[in-house]
């Protein structure tokens, strides 16, 4: 299996800041896994379709999978309870 690369966005970035430094330790852990993309996602629906859900814990990290070029771009991270409530847009508005 070939190795994806990850990309992050400002606002990936910025939501990732606001977590406390344990939760960014595990999350940082999940992304670096050699197996990341082979790890169940969950493809989303309704205003956030195209974009690929994976759990971590209680929260949720949203992103794009570019299989072509083997590109994964994290586009949001937080609290399951939260990251539902994001518009689509907004996602792209603060890059």
């Amino acid at each position: 299996m070939s190795r994806y690369s990850v990309r992050t966005t400002a606002y990936f970035r910025k939501s990732f800041k606001k977590l406390s430094p344990d939760v960014q330790k595990t999350i940082a852990k999940f992304i670096n896994k050699v197996d990341f993309p082979s790890t169940p996602g969950k493809k989303l629906v309704g205003n956030l379709s195209g974009y690929v859900r994976f759990r971590v814990g209680s929260y949720r990290l949203i992103t794009v999978i570019n299989d072509d070029q083997l590109v994964i771009t994290a586009v949001y991270v937080g609290k399951r309870s939260d990251v539902y409530n994001v518009n689509k847009r907004n996602f792209f508005e603060i890059v």
